[in-house]
């Protein structure tokens, strides 16, 4: 018999056989590949950059062991089966206008309107990655690989621990270094607030697989919550923190009420050994506990309150009204903004990155792709898997209206991987019932 299912607007057959509840033996070593991949980008991206960055700072600033990740991905995921034009066709319509317009827009205001064009095209190489990365993952979660969604936010969650270690030791080994940079940091990450991006996957990540756990595996939860909380912490972000928060509370409001208890011993426990534990390593006053209090406290001037935010944003959207339908393509924020003193790529605001980027049209029909990602929230069937993607994603998404998590590649990477699961997962569930 077979069981024909809409996932996210396209339409796949399953048999509801043996076979539909086991992997061919290249897929599983396809797919398990994909996983080790997901798994070192974050640890690769940190090793390589405190390494070689101060030799070729691009490695840093492009990400390339996390973009090498998806590309293996998306490598490993054709050897599996993927198919780029037949996975595009089998879109939902909406989605494949929102997808070719986006695509053109894109394609336009880096390659016809960017003033430094220089600066666009390496940009516009990794928007489609990212496009790739997710169609490619999509393609594959939803059929070969479906059985191993739960492997792929272990993989990414494991991953940021050994981030994790790996940041740790080179701060420790760097703590006499009178010339280290300890705002800039430079070990897979830009700014130190960047550190938030990562803590707040471990976060989302672990309170959604770890609230229906029980026994060590509840324990191994409570670990990596506090984890990415002490790294979300450690970053001196209120921003970080507050999104890692978010995570968690939309984990505990779309779980089950029975749920809801342990959610809260998870956080409580981890919130414990974080906050202390964060004392332990802070090297510059611009790292942990302390800095986050210090700024969270209201100011008579907005605009210092907001390390600047407003007067950014406000030139940006000037600067977006320039060009209001294509935007002016990637890569030109920093020489363009004067209000960002020449040191920032981006305003610090996901939607105003997307207008300044791509203008209203390519906003809008970035819009239209992810359409059916809020449809599926209405789907009320919350599995383990499910929820650790939607708050992971909810977290990131949060920051991303005052940091730059929807600009930097791990974390892209990141809401590309949850938001595919989290479509999969719904439209599974939809099929099942």
């Amino acid at each position: 018999m077979n069981v024909v299912q809409n996932v996210d607007g396209a339409r796949l057959k399953f048999r509801s056989s043996w076979r539909d509840v086991s992997m061919p033996r290249q897929a599983t070593g396809l797919s398990a590949l994909a996983g080790v991949a997901l798994l070192l980008a974050a640890p690769a991206f940190a090793l390589a950059s405190w390494l070689v960055a101060a030799d070729y700072p691009a490695v840093l600033f492009y990400a390339f062991p996390v973009l090498a990740a998806e590309i293996a991905v998306i490598i490993l995921a054709v050897g599996a089966g993927f198919d780029l034009r037949g996975a595009f066709s089998q879109l939902h319509p909406i989605t494949r206008l929102g997808a070719v317009v986006w695509l053109a827009t894109v394609l336009c205001a880096n390659l016809i309107f960017a003033p430094v064009r220089a600066a666009a095209v390496p940009l516009l190489f990794i928007t489609l990655i990212h496009a790739s990365f997710a169609l490619a993952l999509w393609s594959l979660v939803t059929s070969r690989w479906r059985l191993r969604q739960r492997g792929f936010l272990y993989c990414a969650a494991a991953g940021v621990g050994l981030f994790g270690v790996v940041f740790t030791v080179v701060i420790l080994a760097e703590l006499n270094n009178p010339d280290f940079n300890w705002v800039g940091v430079g070990i897979g990450i830009t700014n130190i607030r960047q550190l938030g991006f990562y803590g707040i996957t471990l976060v989302g990540i672990a309170l959604g697989l770890g609230a229906v756990s029980r026994g060590w595996p509840w324990w191994f939860a409570a670990l990596s919550t506090a984890f990415g909380f002490w790294l979300t912490i450690v970053s001196g972000s209120r921003v970080a923190f507050v999104a890692a928060v978010i995570a968690g509370i939309v984990v505990g409001v779309l779980s089950e009420r029975k749920q809801r208890a342990s959610l809260a011993m998870l956080v409580t426990l981890a919130l414990v050994t974080a906050i202390p534990t964060s004392y332990l390593l802070v090297p510059h006053e611009s790292w942990g506990f302390d800095r986050i209090m210090d700024r969270s406290f209201f100011d008579d001037d907005m605009n210092a309150y907001t390390s600047g935010r407003l007067a950014i944003w406000k030139e940006t959207w000037a600067a977006v009204l320039e060009r209001p339908l294509l935007g002016h393509g990637e890569g030109q924020f920093r020489s363009q903004i004067v209000s960002a003193g020449n040191g920032l790529n981006h305003p610090h605001n996901a939607p105003l990155q997307f207008l300044y980027q791509w203008g209203f049209i390519g906003t809008a029909a970035l819009a239209l792709m992810l359409a059916s990602t809020v449809r599926n929230l209405r789907n009320h069937t919350w599995t383990d898997v499910r929820l650790a993607s939607i708050g992971t994603a909810t977290g990131l998404l949060a920051m991303a209206m005052l940091e730059g998590s929807l600009y930097h590649t791990y974390p892209v990477m990141i809401v590309i991987l949850c938001l595919v699961i989290a479509n999969a997962t719904a439209s599974a569930a939809v099929a099942h019932h």
